[in-house]
Protein backbone atom coordinates (compact mmCIF):
# COMPACT_ATOMS: atom_id res chain seq x y z
CA UNK A 1 0.00 0.00 0.00
CA UNK A 2 1.06 3.13 -1.18
CA UNK A 3 1.17 6.10 1.36
CA UNK A 4 -0.73 8.94 0.68
CA UNK A 5 0.39 12.52 0.82
CA UNK A 6 -1.10 15.95 0.55
CA UNK A 7 -1.00 17.30 -2.95
CA UNK A 8 -0.92 20.63 -4.07
CA UNK A 9 -2.98 22.06 -7.27
CA UNK A 10 -2.71 18.74 -8.94
CA UNK A 11 -2.20 21.48 -12.73
CA UNK A 12 1.39 21.55 -11.10
CA UNK A 13 1.57 17.90 -9.70
CA UNK A 14 0.99 16.93 -13.20
CA UNK A 15 3.48 19.27 -14.73
CA UNK A 16 6.06 18.34 -12.35
CA UNK A 17 5.46 14.59 -12.86
CA UNK A 18 5.33 14.92 -16.70
CA UNK A 19 9.19 16.73 -16.02
CA UNK A 20 10.18 14.06 -13.81
CA UNK A 21 8.96 11.46 -16.29
CA UNK A 22 11.58 13.24 -19.21
CA UNK A 23 13.87 13.47 -17.16
CA UNK A 24 14.03 10.13 -15.56
CA UNK A 25 14.15 8.82 -19.20
CA UNK A 26 16.78 10.91 -20.51
CA UNK A 27 19.01 10.35 -17.51
CA UNK A 28 18.27 6.44 -18.01
CA UNK A 29 19.92 7.43 -22.02
CA UNK A 30 22.43 9.29 -20.34
CA UNK A 31 23.63 6.75 -18.04
CA UNK A 32 23.40 4.28 -20.97
CA UNK A 33 25.66 6.51 -23.11
CA UNK A 34 28.39 7.35 -19.96
CA UNK A 35 28.64 3.49 -19.91
CA UNK A 36 29.29 2.82 -23.51
CA UNK A 37 31.89 5.96 -22.85
CA UNK A 38 33.24 4.26 -19.99
CA UNK A 39 34.02 1.32 -22.03
CA UNK A 40 35.81 2.73 -24.92
CA UNK A 41 37.64 5.11 -22.89
CA UNK A 42 39.28 2.13 -20.47
CA UNK A 43 38.62 -0.76 -22.15
CA UNK A 44 39.80 0.39 -25.67
CA UNK A 45 41.29 3.42 -25.57
CA UNK A 46 39.09 5.38 -27.60
CA UNK A 47 38.29 8.95 -26.68
CA UNK A 48 35.41 9.44 -29.13
CA UNK A 49 32.65 10.35 -26.45
CA UNK A 50 35.35 11.76 -23.83
CA UNK A 51 32.73 14.80 -24.34
CA UNK A 52 29.99 13.13 -22.53
CA UNK A 53 30.73 13.17 -19.17
CA UNK A 54 30.32 16.98 -18.46
CA UNK A 55 26.93 16.41 -20.59
CA UNK A 56 25.81 13.65 -18.62
CA UNK A 57 26.53 15.48 -15.20
CA UNK A 58 24.23 18.51 -16.73
CA UNK A 59 21.32 15.75 -17.50
CA UNK A 60 22.03 14.14 -13.93
CA UNK A 61 21.49 17.83 -12.49
CA UNK A 62 18.23 17.96 -14.19
CA UNK A 63 17.15 14.82 -13.24
CA UNK A 64 17.79 15.97 -9.25
CA UNK A 65 15.97 19.15 -9.80
CA UNK A 66 13.14 17.40 -11.67
CA UNK A 67 12.84 15.04 -8.47
CA UNK A 68 13.20 17.58 -5.92
CA UNK A 69 10.38 19.33 -7.94
CA UNK A 70 8.48 16.78 -7.49
CA UNK A 71 8.84 15.53 -4.40
CA UNK A 72 8.41 19.07 -2.48
CA UNK A 73 4.99 19.20 -4.42
CA UNK A 74 3.79 15.88 -3.23
CA UNK A 75 5.72 15.97 0.09
CA UNK A 76 8.01 13.67 0.29
CA UNK A 77 10.45 12.80 2.60
CA UNK A 78 14.09 13.79 1.69
CA UNK A 79 15.00 10.32 2.11
CA UNK A 80 12.72 8.91 -0.44
CA UNK A 81 13.91 12.20 -3.04
CA UNK A 82 17.48 10.85 -1.98
CA UNK A 83 16.54 7.27 -2.72
CA UNK A 84 14.86 8.23 -6.07
CA UNK A 85 17.41 10.31 -6.83
CA UNK A 86 20.39 7.35 -6.09
CA UNK A 87 18.71 5.31 -8.71
CA UNK A 88 19.66 6.76 -11.46
CA UNK A 89 23.25 5.80 -10.59
CA UNK A 90 22.46 1.90 -11.70
CA UNK A 91 21.73 1.75 -15.50
CA UNK A 92 18.09 1.07 -16.42
CA UNK A 93 16.76 1.72 -12.92
CA UNK A 94 15.72 4.97 -13.80
CA UNK A 95 13.74 3.40 -16.36
CA UNK A 96 11.53 1.41 -14.02
CA UNK A 97 11.62 4.56 -11.35
CA UNK A 98 9.92 6.36 -14.38
CA UNK A 99 7.31 3.46 -14.72
CA UNK A 100 6.58 3.37 -10.62
CA UNK A 101 6.17 6.45 -9.46
CA UNK A 102 3.94 7.43 -12.45
CA UNK A 103 1.26 4.76 -11.62
CA UNK A 104 1.61 6.16 -8.27
CA UNK A 105 1.00 9.65 -8.83
CA UNK A 106 -1.58 8.92 -10.96
CA UNK A 107 -3.62 6.81 -8.78
CA UNK A 108 -2.72 9.48 -5.95
CA UNK A 109 -4.34 12.38 -8.18
CA UNK A 110 -7.65 9.81 -9.32
CA UNK A 111 -7.80 8.85 -5.26
CA UNK A 112 -8.29 12.46 -4.73
CA UNK A 113 -10.80 13.00 -7.47
CA UNK A 114 -8.51 14.32 -9.60
CA UNK A 115 -8.32 11.55 -13.02
CA UNK A 116 -4.75 11.69 -14.75
CA UNK A 117 -4.87 13.20 -18.39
Amino acid sequence: MSEQYPTEDTQRVRSALTCFRITALIAGVALIVLVVEMVLKYGMDNDALSWWSPVHGLLFMGFVAATYNLGSKLRWPMGRMVGYILTAFVPLLSFWLEKKVTREVQGQLAGAGHPAR
